[in-house]
C-alpha cells in the first residue's frame, strides 16, 4: 500500500531528534495502524493501541507494552493509577521517550481528562527529554474536537498533524494491479480508497461479480459497513443516515432536504457540516456562482452503499444477489458514469491528465437544462469536457461547444475535450489513454 509520503514525514520528523508531539488521524479502515507499524519498525519506540474497555484496564496494558519495548520488566509492576503518573515515570526512566498511541480518542471518550493530563506530562517532563509522541485516532470529529481543537488543553503544543486520506484511484490500482482501466474504475466506485475495502476485491474475478458476492452478500464486511462507518462516528446515526440517504436520491439542495426529510434547515445545515467534516459530503458550487451549490455524498463506497446496497437489503437478506444486480444494471452504468466524471475532474486537478495550460480552478458548470462535466479554468485559457461512460460521437462534442457558450470565462482561449471508452470525435481521451495515465509508477 503506497503510504511513502505519510512514512517520510513522520521519519523525517523522527529523525529532527527534537521534542515532537503528533497527532495522525483519518477515518476506520483508512491504514493508517499499518502505517504506524511500517513507521515503528527497527526504531525504539513503543506501540500501544487503545481499547473501549478501562482508564485502568489500558494503562495496564500500556505498562506491559513498555515492558517489552524497552526490556525493562519493572513497568509492568508499577503502581499508578493515571496517565499522566506513569508519563512521568517514563520521562524518568528513558533517555528519549518514543511513544506512538493507536485510537487515542478512546481514551478521549472513556475519560476526557486524560488529554489535561497528557498536556501537563508534556509541559513538565516529556518535551524537555526530547520524546516523540504521536497520538493516532479514528474518530475523526473527538480528534478534532478534543485534540486539535482551540479549546484543548493541547492546543499549541503539538508540533505537527496529518489527516490520513482515503488512496487516490492510482493507489487502488495499485492494489488492483490485474484490472485495466475500466473495471478499476468500477472497483473505485465500489469501494472508494479504504485500503481494507479495496483489498476485499478479487481482482481475478469481474467487478460485477465482486459486487454480487462480496458487497451484496449477507455477512460480508461491505455489506453493513455503513452503519458501522456512522455509528463510529456519529451520536445521531439514524439521523445522518436519512440526511445521506436522501441525498444519494438526488435532494441535494437545503431546499429539498428539508422537504424531504422534515428537519429544519438550520439543523440540516449543521448536520451537513459535520458529514463535509468527516469527507461523507461535500458542497458543490458551479463555476461562477457563490451560493447556487448542491450537496453530494464524497465517499465512493458510502455513495454506492446508499444507492445500491440500502434499498434492496431486503431481497439481499433473502440471498436474492443476482437477480438485484440483473435489476440495477442500467443504474449501476449510470452511477459509474458519474464517478468517472469526479475522475476526470480530479486527474485534471493533480495534473495527471495533460492540459495544455495550468488550470488554477478544475470544477464543473451547470444551469437549468445545461451542463458541463469538466470545467478547468486557468490564466488564459479554459477547457470544457465531456465525459461518457460508453461510446463518444460528434453530437457529443457538438452539445458540449454548445452548452460552453453559456459560459462566462472572459476572454480566455477555449478548449474541448471528451472523454469516453470510445468514439471518433476531435478531442477524444478514450480510456486507453486513461489506463496509461494511471497505471501505478
Amino acid at each position: 500500500m503506497d503510504r511513502e509520503i505519510e512514512l517520510e514525514y513522520l521519519d523525517r520528523r523522527y529523525e529532527e531528534g527534537r521534542p515532537h508531539l503528533l497527532v495522525l488521524y483519518g477515518r476506520r479502515r483508512v491504514g493508517k495502524t499499518e502505517l504506524l507499524r511500517r513507521f515503528i519498525a527497527g526504531k525504539p519506540c513503543v506501540y500501544f493501541l487503545a481499547a473501549r474497555t478501562s482508564i485502568r484496564d489500558n494503562l495496564a496494558v500500556l505498562r506491559k507494552r513498555i515492558a517489552e519495548a524497552t526490556g525493562r520488566r519493572y513497568f509492568e509492576r508499577l503502581e499508578v493509577s493515571t496517565l499522566r503518573e506513569l508519563l512521568q515515570f517514563v520521562a524518568e526512566e528513558l533517555d528519549r521517550p518514543c511513544l506512538v498511541v493507536d485510537e487515542f480518542g478512546y481514551l478521549v471518550e472513556l475519560d476526557r481528562g486524560v488529554v489535561s493530563e497528557l498536556q501537563y506530562a508534556w509541559d513538565e517532563w516529556l518535551s524537555r527529554k526530547g520524546s516523540f509522541i504521536v497520538l493516532c485516532g479514528s474518530t475523526v470529529s473527538v480528534i478534532e474536537t478534543e485534540v486539535l481543537g482551540v479549546k484543548s488543553p493541547l492546543y499549541g503544543r503539538r508540533t505537527g498533524s496529518w489527516r490520513v486520506e482515503p488512496l487516490d484511484f492510482r493507489g487502488v490500482r495499485e492494489l488492483l494491479p490485474r484490472y485495466g482501466f475500466e473495471d478499476a474504475v468500477k472497483a473505485w466506485a465500489v469501494a472508494g480508497g479504504v485500503p481494507l475495502y479495496v483489498k476485499e476485491l478479487d481482482d481475478g474475478r469481474t467487478p460485477e461479480e465482486n459486487v454480487r458476492d462480496v458487497v451484496f452478500a449477507k455477512g460480508s464486511l461491505l455489506f453493513d459497513e455503513g452503519y458501522f462507518l456512522l455509528r463510529e462516528e456519529l451520536r445521531e446515526p439514524s439521523t445522518y443516515l436519512t440526511i445521506l440517504k436522501y441525498l444519494s436520491l438526488g435532494y441535494n439542495s437545503l431546499g429539498k432536504l428539508a422537504g424531504a426529510t422534515g428537519y429544519d434547515k438550520s439543523n440540516l445545515a449543521k448536520y451537513l457540516s459535520v458529514l463535509e467534516g468527516l469527507g461523507l459530503v461535500r458542497h458543490v458550487v458551479p463555476y461562477g456562482q457563490k451560493r447556487k451549490g448542491v450537496y453530494q455524498v464524497a465517499d465512493n463506497y458510502m455513495w454506492f452503499w446508499l444507492k445500491f446496497v440500502l434499498p434492496n437489503r431486503a431481497e439481499l437478506e433473502l440471498g436474492l444477489a443476482e437477480e438485484v444486480l440483473h435489476r440495477e444494471e442500467e443504474r449501476l452504468r449510470q452511477h459509474f458514469g458519474l464517478v468517472l466524471e469526479e475522475l476526470v475532474r480530479q486527474l485534471i486537478a493533480r495534473g495527471t491528465l495533460k492540459l495544455p495550460f495550468r488550470p488554477r480552478y478544475v470544477g464543473q458548470w451547470w444551469h437549468r437544462d445545461a451542463q458541463i462535466d469538466v470545467l478547468a479554468v486557468g490564466d488564459d485559457d479554459a477547457l470544457f469536457a465531456e465525459v461518457k461512460w460508453g461510446k463518444a460521437s460528434r453530437r457529443d462534442l457538438d452539445r458540449l461547444v454548445t452548452a460552453s457558450q453559456r459560459v462566462d470565462v472572459g476572454h480566455r482561449k477555449r478548449h474541448y475535450m471528451v472523454v469516453a471508452r470510445e468514439g471518433d470525435v476531435e478531442g477524444l481521451v478514450d480510456f486507453e489513454e486513461l489506463d496509461r495515465a494511471t497505471k501505478p509508477r
